[in-house]
Order: C-alpha cells, then structure tokens, then sequence
C-alpha cells in the first residue's frame, strides 16, 4: 500500500520573513558540505549551514551507527553544551525511529512534520530538546505558529532507500513553521548530505586501511628487523664456539625469548587485523567475572617465569554485558601489560569490577614501573613502541582501544596511586550495563555508548 503524502495545511510565509536561496546558492553550499573531510566536521558544518541558509535557530543531526544499528545524534546547532551532551546519549533503534515518524506525517517525499498535539507517545529523551519547558503546555495559537514541542525531520537514506539519518528542525528563529519552499529545499540539502555522509565514511575506511598498511610495513621493516638482529647475534656466538658453556646457554636462551617476542608480535599483528575484519560479528551477553577468571590460568601460561597472583573485588550478582568472543583478547592484553610491567619475580593484579547506574566497569590496577603523565595518552595508540627494556611492539593496548570501541564503551589509563606514577598504572574500562536480564540484544535506548561521566559510579536506583 503506497504511503500518503499528507497536504501542506499550513500558509506560506511572505518571502520576506525567510531566506529564500537561489539554486546557484544550493549549488555553492552542495560544493560545501560535499568535501572530504572527517565526518564529525561534515555534520558539524551540515547543520550550521541549514541554520544560517534558512533561518533556523535550532537544527539536529543523527545517523545510524553500523556496528549497533542504532540512530545517534551527532551534530547540532543552536543548543546549550548541557543539552548538547545530554541529546548526544541518546540512540534510538529503526523502529523507534519508523514509530515517531509515521506515513501519517508526511508531508513530502521524506520529510515529516510532527506536531505537538499529534504526539501521543511521551518519552522522557524528548525534554532533552526542550528549551524553554514553560512553553511545552502552552496552546497554539496560530496554525502557523510553531510550537516548543513540534520538529520537522528529514530522513537520509543510502543509494539501496535504507535509513541511514536524519537533519531535525528543532525551532525556526522566528518560530514560525516553515513554508513549503523552504522544506523543499532542506529536503534537497538532506539529499546532499546523504551522499556526503556515505563518501566521507569511505574516505574515513579508506584512511584506517593506509594507516593500518602502514602499521603493518612499520613493524615488519622496523620491529622485527629490529628483533632478528639480536637473534642472529646470540645465533652465531652460539655456533662460533670458544664462549664457556654457561655463557652459550645463556645465549641460547636470550634467542629463545627474541623468538619468543617475534611470534609475540606477529600474533598481535593477525589479531588486530581480525578484528578490524569482524566488526559486525553478533555480540551475546558476557560476565565479567567470568571473563576475568578465564583469562588468568591463559595469562599466568604465558608468563611462566613471573608469579602472577590476581585479587578480584566482584559484586554478586553482577549485570552483564554486550560483546563476542573478542572480549578475552581485550582483557588478555591488558592483564599480560600489567605482568610485563611488573617489578621483580612477583605480578600481583588487583581487579575491581564497578557497577554503576548505566555503566559496568573494571578496574586493572598493577605494582610496576607505571606510566608517566607524558606518555598516557601515547599508550592506545596504533603502533605505539613500548618503552626500554620491555619487549615487542605496542600492540596489544591498540587491540584494547579498538575492542572498547567496539563494544561502545571506555576505556583510561591513571596512576594507582594518584600523583605517583612510579606506583602502578590502573587500567580503567567501562562498558554500558544491561539493564534486562533477558535482552540478549541493543534495546530502544540502551547500550549508548559510555561517556566519561559515567566513570562517576553511583548505586543503582531502586
């Protein structure tokens, strides 16, 4: 059944009350907005220009994000930083999406306007948009007039007709509804925009390939040069006989550990590259206990010469988690970082894990030689080398970084003892709580993606 465009009953605004662009405007803004650039710029600029192009005070931005199919706000315009912060929690799955903006709103070929009295559903995400609250019980007094609790979306969609986004008129300056003409010719803009988001998504995919390819030719040209040298080294005093027995055994071993960490690094190397493969692998719940647990005896295997002793702090019964088999590998990497950091025969660990109103998250604090405030922000980098005297290449904290962020969630780095670096380094991960003992997927609103304000863990309500 073909959908119904519903009429146009509101007046048309006299062409002095609005901007009204020429098409060779449209023209010169379509060059704007389809530059390649990082994406959050493009968003960024595709709001402010619909704001000073056709007058309106507030606009939103929202695409989709591909690895939780969930609609998040991006950009805006026109709001307070408490707003903006606050909109930018929110996601929305299509259904919510396809519920708000039903046939019955249309008013043209993908654009919707929703009135405040056709609004029968009440979610408390929408006072976020909220400026002035006295203003959202009071009565229209004109059809024309626009109302606190009314907006005007345009959804964006791929070459195959998905819904991929959407640009919202929160609130024209005059606040008065828009004419026809100038949602005619928003709706264009959205079109643009569309095409815009999808090429900067490549451009930014494009990127990560080279600077990943790049990674790649680094560590094999640099790090691994680097390691067979010495191996060959302790290789040929070994085989060139007149060293004591005792120093050729001590060789002998000295090439195994180089070995070691060349298998090391090239197992890091495949593991990273499958993960940038497999971001879209479907996520199931996870305990984080149970994660840890597992991942010790596999931790302590690989360090047969340290001591590892683990302390873990666990609230019982603790909400899980959404993520895959990756999980492991994240937590792997961190806990064998906290061994290699560590001081003398002995690695003692001590793991907490946090529950919060919104936000599940561990804390991996180790007793080793720390991480200088310089250098914290270094350490999830790609490729970052590693420092004197610690074997292999960096990059199992990347792994880490690109694990977080697939799984939407956080991830720091701090002293265990503040201001002391010299005392331990604590690694702090976060990852959005499941509040539904049986979902076993993203709901309407939640996982969102955990924000630094979530590090501020509360009790959970009651």
């Amino acid at each position: 059944m073909r959908e119904t465009v519903r009429s146009w009953e509101t007046p048309s605004l006299s062409q002095g009350s609005v901007k009204i662009l020429p098409v060779e405007d449209v023209l010169d803004i379509l060059r704007l907005i389809l530059r390649v650039e990082p994406l959050d710029d493009l968003l960024q600029k595709i709001v402010d220009t619909i704001s000073d192009a056709f007058g309106m005070k507030r606009v939103s931005l929202g695409v989709i994000e591909e690895k939780t199919g969930l609609f998040c706000p991006r950009a805006l315009h026109g709001f307070p930083p408490e707003k903006v912060i606050a909109i930018k929690k929110h996601a929305y799955t299509l259904e919510r999406m396809k519920t708000d903006l039903g046939p019955e709103f249309k008013i043209g070929r993908s654009s919707y306007y929703v009135r405040a009295e056709d609004q029968d559903i009440a979610y408390n995400d929408e006072m976020d948009y909220v400026i002035d609250a006295e203003l959202v019980d009071a009565v229209r007094n004109s059809p024309s007039d626009w109302h606190e609790m009314d907006y005007i979306d345009f959804v964006m969609t791929d070459r195959l007709g998905n819904w991929i986004g959407w640009i919202e008129i929160d609130e024209p300056s005059d606040r008065m509804v828009p004419s026809k003409d100038v949602v005619d010719r928003v709706q264009i803009l959205t079109d643009l925009a569309a095409i815009a988001i999808e090429n900067a998504k490549t451009y930014e995919e494009a990127v990560n390939a080279m600077n990943d390819s790049q990674g790649y030719l680094d560590l094999i040209v640099h790090d691994i040069g680097n390691l067979v040298s010495p191996m060959l080294y302790y290789l040929n005093t070994i085989t060139s006989g007149g060293l004591p027995e005792e120093r050729r055994l001590g060789n002998a071993k000295n090439a195994v550990a180089v070995g070691e960490s060349i298998r090391s690094l090239v197992d890091n190397v495949r593991k990273f590259s499958e993960v940038r493969a497999s971001e879209n692998r479907p996520q199931e719940r996870y305990s984080l206990k149970e994660i840890i647990l597992e991942c010790i005896p596999a931790m302590k295997r690989s360090h047969p010469t340290k001591n590892v002793i683990v302390n873990i702090d666990c609230p019982e019964p603790a909400s899980p988690i959404l993520a895959d088999v990756l999980i492991h590998d994240l937590f792997m990497n961190i806990l064998s970082n906290a061994v290699k950091y560590s001081h003398g025969p002995t690695a003692e660990i001590d793991v907490k894990i946090i529950e919060g109103y919104s936000a599940m998250t561990v804390r991996i604090e180790d007793h080793g030689r720390g991480i200088p405030d310089s250098k914290k922000g270094q350490v999830f980098s790609r490729f970052a080398k590693r420092p004197e005297g610690v074997q292999g290449a960096g990059l199992g904290l990347s792994i880490v970084s690109l694990l977080v962020e697939r799984y939407n969630g956080l991830v720091t780095v701090e002293d265990r003892v503040s201001g002391d670096c010299s005392q331990g380094a604590c690694f702090q991960v976060s990852f959005p709580r499941l509040l539904a003992a049986d979902d076993r997927s993203p709901s309407r609103e939640q996982p969102r993606k955990v924000i630094h304000s979530d590090f501020q863990v509360t009790a959970p309500k009651t």
